[in-house]
């Protein structure tokens, strides 16, 4: 498999937990030498950060053409922009070298040059400023896919949550639900569970939007006049889907366990008990796309760039996770 890894803000966090997976990859991973990597960013700009990095315990070289982590030699795939690395400061430039890198793996994977892409974390305000003009990476790339409705799975090795509505305000959620979203979102989910995850025959969860999933309609109407109905229709398909659950006791009582996949209304409600239980590890996974994009479940976290201190687990799995789905499509069958 060729991955593309776009290096996201180079003032953040994101080329020091894109170092320490690469080397996870290969130490943990069975057949890693079967994997190529592909570095989209700037070879000055990856030294000057490997250069000004603390000592982490891995072996970093870059050179003009190739970051080299321990005895991997991974290609970069240049970026004309660049930067002079200050770790933890807000960037213009370093936005206008994430976005470039971004646009660079997108392309080349949606042309099939590459197998998946993985995007290190960009800081949303500072692309913003570089001109970027989409809520986030997932509608980003549904744009250039030219897909009206892509789906944000947050997930571990053992738990999968995806978003039927995805980065807009709280307040805008009850008038964004309707029957033939819920029913598009159910389907696409129960797909992307046998495409992606080759779960043979996935069994699938819907939160409900309000307390107590409504109680019956007492407590707000979406979920008895819109959200049961959209599962019915659903299970009368043949997809294995119920709800709606109330989150608070689905996810403390322990539910979760007994599905493949979870169906949250909106973007809090699903990642924060997510990120609760996967420890550091989660991921991130954009699913309903021709291409295969996986990412780690937190930010740029400017506040530890350049100490050294940075988790490069989510890193790691997003790594391992974008081998596999790619390796799931190539051998799904219809």
């Amino acid at each position: 498999m060729k991955i593309i890894i776009s290096a996201g803000d180079m003032n953040g966090i994101g080329s020091e937990v894109m170092f320490k997976a690469i080397a996870e990859f290969d130490k943990s991973y069975s057949d890693s030498e079967a994997h190529d990597f592909y570095i989209s960013g700037n070879s000055n700009a990856l030294k000057d950060y490997a250069g000004k990095l603390p000592d982490i315990g891995i072996e970093i070289n870059v050179t003009d053409d190739s970051l080299i982590i321990g005895e991997r030699n991974c290609t970069i795939v240049p970026c004309k922009n660049q930067i002079s690395v200050e770790f933890g400061v807000e960037s213009v430039e370093a936005g206008k070298l994430a976005a470039e890198a971004i646009e660079i793996a997108v392309e080349r994977t949606f042309s099939g040059e590459y197998d998946a892409m993985v995007t290190m974390p960009v800081s949303k305000a500072v692309l913003y400023s570089a001109g970027w003009k989409y809520p986030g990476h997932t509608e980003m790339l549904a744009d250039r896919c030219n897909v009206e409705n892509p789906m944000m799975i947050l997930c571990t090795k053992s738990i999968r949550v995806a978003l039927i509505t995805i980065h807009i305000g709280i307040a805008d959620v009850p008038g964004a639900l309707s029957q033939e979203l819920i029913i598009e979102r159910i389907k696409t989910f129960d797909h992307s569970l046998k495409y992606d995850y080759a779960v043979a025959n996935p069994k699938i969860a819907v939160l409900g939007l309000n307390p107590h999933a409504g109680e019956n309609g007492t407590m707000g109407r979406e979920d008895e006049d819109i959200v049961a109905p959209s599962i019915k229709h659903c299970a009368g398909l043949g997809i294995d889907v119920d709800g709606p659950h109330p989150s608070d006791g689905f996810f403390a009582h322990g539910s979760y366990k007994d599905y493949d996949g979870i169906l949250a209304v909106y973007h809090d409600q699903g990642l924060i008990p997510l990120k609760l239980l996967a420890q550091g590890a989660g991921i991130n996974v954009s699913a309903g796309l021709p291409i295969v994009r996986t990412s780690p479940d937190h930010g740029t976290a400017f506040a530890i760039a350049g100490k050294g201190i940075a988790d490069g687990k989510s890193s790691a799995e997003a790594l391992e996770a974008a081998v596999f789905i790619a390796e799931s499509r190539k051998s799904f069958s219809v």
